[in-house]
């Protein structure tokens, strides 16, 4: 093949196309219409005498020519950009970005004030947008972080299996405890496992989940629990233990913080779970963004911060 025979453009059209798998995102990743980026992907079948992308069940799927290709297309690009692209820069004094992130309640109440605190001394013009997750422990689509929102915070214990598209970091470990109210009546000071399958509990749970993790390690044990309550947040969770005698297991962060405010017993769970981890989710489009690696770097100081 004659190099000189291929234009530049169809190999940035080639890169969006292998990265998004999507005729319509890959055009408006590089600026093209729909029509033009169909056109661009005629072109490369021709050039390349292979179909290159095949529509199937799931979307658009590479050939075996097109994985070969994608390797080198890949790092020549990078280097035409290493040596022509002006390296952008992110100014946080100037900017007036809108970050749109999703997460649970949990990390609003732990991570989002201290964060803010220090976006404010920073970056006063910066905005957040904080949008729910829809599951507490499955990670979002990888088109949802890649179309809609910058990141993700939450408890993915599936992040490191993820889609390759996703980039994942841990930004602590957190261990559960139980919660009671000061005064309740048979639970004082020490929790048996008898006693927390006994009670009546209050769980959490997004959507119609459940029964959850606690659930299959009780009944490993062979014991189960009565959920009384169910809510599809943490926040209400102290308030309700607070004024019965329901019991809801918590992380343990999220009890210390509610114990400043509403009289509980924090108590130590009767079996081993295994620790929730906050990690933060983002998809590999947004990897060398400076805006992004911005956000990013701000919310792993703050964690660290936090657990200090």
């Amino acid at each position: 093949m004659n190099l000189q025979a291929i234009d530049l453009n169809l190999l940035l059209a080639f890169e969006a196309l292998m990265d998004e798998r999507n005729v319509t995102r890959a055009a408006q990743r590089i600026g093209l219409s729909q029509s033009a980026m169909s056109n661009a992907l005629a072109r490369l079948r021709r050039t390349f005498d292979d179909p290159l992308l095949v529509r199937g069940v799931k979307g658009m799927t590479p050939t075996p020519a097109a994985q070969a290709l994608i390797v080198p297309v890949r790092a020549a690009l990078a280097q035409l950009r290493e040596a022509v692209e002006e390296k952008p820069r992110f100014d946080e004094q100037a900017s007036q970005t809108v970050f749109h992130l999703l997460t649970s309640d949990y990390a609003e109440i732990i991570l989002l004030a201290p964060l803010l605190e220090r976006l404010r001394a920073r970056a006063r013009g910066v905005r957040l947008q904080i949008h729910r997750l829809n599951s507490l422990f499955e990670s979002p689509a990888p088109a949802s972080l890649s179309d809609s929102f910058d990141l993700a915070l939450g408890f993915f214990p599936d992040a490191p299996a993820l889609d390759t598209s996703l980039h994942s970091e841990v930004l602590w470990s957190e261990q559960n405890v139980c919660i009671t109210r000061a005064n309740h009546p048979t639970i004082k000071g020490k929790l048996s496992l008898r006693q927390y399958a006994a009670a009546h509990h209050i769980g959490v749970f997004y959507k119609s989940l459940g029964p959850g993790l606690i659930d299959a390690l009780l009944a490993q044990k062979g014991h189960s629990r009565h959920l009384a309550v169910l809510v599809p947040h943490f926040a209400s969770v102290p308030f309700l233990v607070a004024a019965s005698d329901l019991i809801a297991t918590v992380p343990e962060s999220l009890a210390r913080r509610f114990s400043e405010q509403v009289e509980i017993q924090i108590l130590p769970l009767p079996f081993a779970i295994p620790a929730f981890r906050l990690t933060m989710l983002w998809h590999k489009r947004n990897e060398a963004d400076p805006a992004h690696q911005w956000l990013r770097k701000m919310i792993t100081e703050t964690s660290a911060q936090i657990r200090r």
